[in-house]
């Protein structure tokens, strides 16, 4: 008989024990009865009066004093209190414990597979005992039971053993007493349960074929964890309820079944987010029923409420729901239709790549190739960009415009009718993922207007930049976290995006009878096929959540579970994602959807060790990427939580705080004429690199930086130019620092990379000529790591500040 057992294969476990087996011994708390929470500590926080930290400094106390005085580590929750409370009266202390009680009931629930053996197991004449190492009394744990799982579970049971009340734990005996009060010999039972040592070995060891449960596998576990973290760094003040993870039995029951990993990102990450998404969608619609009256029409913003649209199709759909194809483009044409809404949105996207807002401005391809034609360098798009404002000023333009944008609006308005059909006092929810509601905001008023309806965005996550007055609401949103913690979401929803969106291209246009006009989808074939794998994943969570394995009395915390479940889920897999995970990612485009045919790379690891390199976490201003976490996924995870902190809480950190350490070093200014001589600072970045910068200054000079004073040994990583605004993230997203010629005089490479400087007096040149031509004030950027400063004894420098880290630690 193999000595694990998988949660799935519960149901089936008799059939792995040998002949004439009459009981089956099972441990209670992770193999009958688990908990919808992280860490049993977790249930703790619904404690009145008494602190989760002092429940568990109580409980630690008892057992000393219990090892100390009578040599045994079993306690009950009398003596737990008595620590715990220690001047409080007997019935203050009574009070506490059913406090406690109560409230593992309400988060406890009957692990359905195991009661699925149970039942075997009766059905065949076997006797079911529970054996448990636990500070309940018998009393307390089958109270416990048939709370939390009913009665027909605690009927299942013959008889309980309580390791607290017995005095003994299952490896001191506690599972040969129950045998010997069950008449059972060794060989005649049966056990399982989720602890190796408690459950497996010592019964073993007394004869017992066992079989150990293992709840979670490794990457399960990890993720778990990370999503427990998440939860904490998102902050768990309200209700005093905390570590909530309602998914943990469908996770533990059906992953270890899958491995394939792209269906398993579906299920396992996002399955739990939209599963709770579309439990919060039904409620949201009831509650518009009941309010507003009529029907409520669900529309799913397509492309990125394809999936949504697939969850609720896969679990309870309800009649009155439509797909409908309203990109941020076309709500935006279609709201440009008076003055005011013209050169509102004329200032505030001048500036746009000449031709992209040339379309969002509703001209043809032939007046975008009479105005602007084809520019292509900097000069040309700014020229060009120039042109079209001229263009745009013009009061017969915006006449043009605002004709075109009223069509626009009545082919849209035809698309919803098709769909749709709403009536008057209908409403029309807009389902989407979010996150400011840009497209609601564009086409709210038109609908209601043309329709006679009430429009409700209801979103996956929303944080909206303006304070609009429209009614909009997210499963997650400010209702119920901070804004700093919305925002940091918003920075990294494009791979929700790419993850939930569809085939179809983004709609540019309607027919007069509404049908949409597409561009062609610019996503590869194989990025389709991948996120279509993902999914069916999700769906697949999604229908098994409506029937999830778990036997329940209480549920008190239901939505806010799985509320609070999707933002862990969420920002652990937009900040802490695993390799596996981005490893189905890593070839993802993202289409800005805005009438260009921009994609963006969602993340890019080199890309990230080069910034690292030359600015440390700071590089992550103006950086174009559209998933920034992922490039710092083979980082440590100091420097990953590091860029949390800065995301999650809005930390106003700059350059010199996230890298104080300086070295001072000449440099010399040189052109065809003159030579000047000042110093500069080289700051520590990331993994023992430094970068100097060297701002230029007057075009027509170089710089020749003098490592030679400072070190004797450098590795020498780059030598690039770029915009002194590059420092605090102004910089175009996409600009990116230039690479230079350089020449060396008494820097000797010994391998490719590594150089001795051979005198103090050794400097990197960059020659005037090889200084790249701009309008923009530059600087130059040598970054390098220190191997050994000037003076040193032979120990590597980086290996030698090690070495004093080391020592300051043990002193």
């Amino acid at each position: 008989m193999t000595e694990t057992i998988l949660p799935h294969e519960l149901p089936h476990a008799l059939n792995r024990a040998p002949a004439g087996v009459k009981l089956l011994s099972l441990d209670c708390f992770d193999t009958l009865l688990w908990r919808d929470r992280h860490a049993p500590t977790d249930v703790f926080s619904e404690l009145q009066g008494v602190l989760p930290g002092q429940r568990i400094v109580g409980e630690a106390n008892a057992r000393k004093i219990r090892r100390t005085l009578r040599r045994s580590n079993e306690v009950g929750l009398g003596e737990i209190y008595e620590q715990v409370m220690p001047n409080a009266s007997t019935d203050a202390r009574r009070q506490a414990i059913a406090e406690e009680l109560a409230a593992e009931a309400r988060s406890c629930f009957a692990f359905e597979p195991t009661v699925e053996l149970m039942r075997a197991a009766k059905a065949e004449g076997l006797a079911v005992i529970i054996v448990s190492d636990t500070y309940l009394d018998v009393t307390q744990l089958e109270q416990l039971i048939r709370a939390a799982a009913g009665d027909e579970v605690a009927d299942l049971i013959d008889r309980v053993f309580a390791s607290s009340q017995a005095g003994i734990s299952k490896g001191e005996g506690l599972l040969a007493k129950a045998l010997k009060t069950m008449k059972c010999r060794p060989h005649e039972a049966l056990h399982l349960g989720d602890n190796k040592a408690a459950d497996f070995e010592a019964s073993r060891a007394l004869g017992v074929p066992a079989l150990h449960l293992k709840q979670f596998g490794t990457a399960a576990l990890q993720r778990l964890r990370f999503e427990r973290a998440f939860g904490q760094l998102i902050g768990e003040t309200s209700d005093g309820v905390r570590g909530l993870q309602t998914h943990r039995a469908l996770i533990s029951r059906d992953e270890t079944s899958d491995r394939d990993p792209v269906k398993g990102l579906g299920y396992s990450v996002l399955g739990p987010v939209f599963a709770a998404f579309d439990q919060w969608l039904h409620a949201q619609a009831k509650a518009l029923a009941n309010s507003n009256g009529g029907k409520v029409h669900w529309l799913f913003m397509l492309r990125d409420g394809h999936l949504p649209w697939l969850v609720h199709e896969a679990g309870n759909p309800v009649g009155e729901t439509a797909r409908v194809e309203i990109s941020r483009f076309a709500a935006t044409a279609a709201s440009l239709t008076t003055r005011d809404a013209y050169e509102h949105h004329l200032a505030m996207e001048h500036g746009l790549n000449p031709s992209t807002l040339a379309r969002q401005m509703l001209l043809n391809e032939d007046e975008i190739a009479r105005i602007i034609g084809s520019p292509e360098s900097d000069e040309e798009k700014t020229e060009a960009s120039a042109k079209l404002l001229t263009e745009l000023r013009k009061g017969q333009r915006q006449k043009t415009t605002i004709r075109r944008a009223r069509a626009f609006a009545d082919r849209l308005t035809s698309h919803v009718r098709q769909a749709a059909n709403p009536q008057p006092g209908d409403t029309l929810m807009l389902v989407d993922l979010g996150y400011n509601g840009s497209a609601q905001n564009c086409v709210d008023a038109l609908l209601r207007e043309t329709f006679d309806v009430h429009v409700a965005g209801r979103y996956l996550l929303l944080r909206e930049m303006q304070t609009t007055g429209l009614d909009k609401s997210g499963l997650i949103d400010a209702r119920n976290f901070d804004p700093e913690f919305l925002e940091a979401l918003c920075g990294n929803v494009a791979v929700i995006e790419q993850l939930a969106t569809c085939e179809l291209g983004s709609v540019v246009d309607y027919t007069q009878t509404g049908d949409p006009i597409r561009k062609d989808s610019a996503v590869k074939g194989k990025q389709s096929e991948v996120r279509d794998a993902v999914q069916r994943g999700v769906v697949s969570f999604a229908k098994a959540s409506a029937n999830p394995p778990v036997i329940r009395q209480q549920d008190s915390h239901a939505e806010r579970a799985w509320r609070d479940g999707a933002a862990a889920a969420l920002g652990r897999f937009m900040f802490l994602p695993l390799p596996h995970e981005l490893d189905v990612v890593s070839r993802f485009e993202h289409d800005v959807n805005m009438g260009s045919e921009r994609m963006v790379a969602l993340f890019d690891a080199d890309h990230a060790r080069e910034g690292m390199r030359r600015r440390g976490l700071f590089y992550m201003k103006g950086s174009a990427r559209m998933f920034l976490p992922a490039e710092l996924a083979h980082e440590d995870m100091s420097t990953r939580l590091a860029l949390i902190a800065q995301k999650r809480f809005g930390l106003g950190l700059n350059y010199t705080d996230y890298a104080p350490t300086v070295q001072k070093l000449p440099v010399f200014y040189v052109n065809e004429n003159d030579t000047a001589v000042s110093s500069v600072e080289a700051r520590a970045t990331h993994d023992g690199y430094f970068s100097a910068r060297v701002p230029l200054g007057e075009r027509g000079y170089g710089a020749a930086l003098q490592l030679g004073a400072a070190y004797e040994w450098i590795e020498l990583a780059s030598i690039t130019c770029a915009p002194v605004s590059a420092l605090t993230g102004s910089t175009a997203n996409d600009a990116k620092p230039v690479p230079v010629t350089s020449q060396f005089d008494g820097l000797e490479e010994r391998a490719p990379g590594l150089f001795e400087c051979t005198s103090e007096h050794a400097v990197a040149l960059v020659p005037p000529d090889g200084v790249p031509a701009s309008d923009e004030p530059l600087m130059l950027e040598f970054v390098f790591r220190p191997l050994r400063k000037r003076g040193e004894s032979a120990i590597p420098f980086a290996a030698r500040a090690a070495s004093i880290s080391a020592k300051e630690k043990a002193a």
